[in-house]
């Protein structure tokens, strides 16, 4: 494909557009976790992604989640003819980059109330060293779960390759077995583990044993001081997996990361505490078109 098609058209988010639609990815400067090439192709399938443009230039990801249609900008907001255009076929905007929401309302400054903060989709984002160190009275329990499991487990790990790719497979399929109960991202993190040796994730594998135990899988962001995990996996009979995923992950990143985004909470008040207690440095603020 050779170029983008004009709104109402649209192109399937698939690896035939990533010629087009990745130097608009890598252009954007506010750090969303969604937005990245191959964190959006994992993704398609799930949220019928779809890429189009409009007259004024500006390229829309479309989207649907939970019945209903939305449009994410990826290099600016589209005119406000364009705008009322797509609220008449049922879109609204949402993961608007702070970047791109300023540019628009300083464009047009009377539309600031129509937008507000998606605090359920802010991505919490860490310091790499406070996470790779457990340092002081904050990070004490999770130090301790850490001492414990490498005590209690003598945890090897190696870097996820296609080598090992199906020992996190295995993981996988253990993990979503213990899950059914609950919606998960099963098949976003199958799709993920499809593309070792092709996406530029980085991930690690940990074994008790000779048994694999838990992986985490992520990508560095735009800029290269931000990595962000994608995927956390542990079989939880191993008491302490995910402390000890969270502070190996960290300890193995290249020494340019800086920071952590441990992506959002979806509004989950378990999973919000969850990520509050890992003390994050700043959030990454989308914001979304009131309704």
């Amino acid at each position: 494909m050779n170029r983008i098609p004009e709104y109402p058209e649209s192109a399937v988010f698939s690896k035939d557009i990533k010629d087009l639609v990745e130097p608009l990815l890598q252009n954007l400067h506010d750090g969303i976790s969604e937005l990245t090439f191959y964190s959006l192709l994992i993704h398609s399938k799930k949220y019928d992604y779809r890429l189009t443009k409009t007259k004024t230039g500006a390229v829309l990801l479309l989207r649907k989640k939970n019945g209903k249609d939305y449009f994410v900008p990826l290099n600016k907001m589209p005119s406000n003819q364009e705008i009322e255009t797509l609220k008449k076929d049922g879109y609204s905007a949402v993961l608007v980059g702070e970047s791109i929401l300023k540019d628009f309302l300083e464009r047009e400054p009377d539309k600031v109330s129509a937008f507000e903060k998606d605090r359920d989709n802010a991505d919490y984002v860490y310091l790499k060293t406070e996470l790779a160190e457990l340092k002081g009275k904050t990070f004490h329990k999770k130090k301790n779960h850490v001492n414990s499991f490498v005590k209690n487990y003598a945890p090897a790990v190696e870097l996820l390759t296609e080598k090992n790719v199906h020992d996190a497979a295995e993981i996988l399929e253990k993990w979503q077995q213990a899950h059914l109960e609950i919606p998960s991202d099963y098949e976003t993190a199958k799709a993920a583990l499809s593309l070792i040796g092709e996406a530029p994730f980085f991930g690690i594998v940990v074994y008790v044993g000779a048994e694999p135990a838990g992986f985490a899988l992520g990508e560095t962001l735009g800029g290269g001081e931000t990595f962000c995990t994608h995927f956390e996996k542990g079989i939880e009979s191993y008491k302490g997996i995910y402390q000890y995923l969270n502070q190996i992950m960290a300890a193995k990143l290249d020494g340019q990361i800086k920071f952590i985004n441990r992506e959002q909470d979806l509004g989950d008040e378990g999973l919000r505490q969850s990520k509050m207690t890992y003390r994050p440095y700043k959030f990454i603020e989308k914001y979304k078109e009131k309704i």
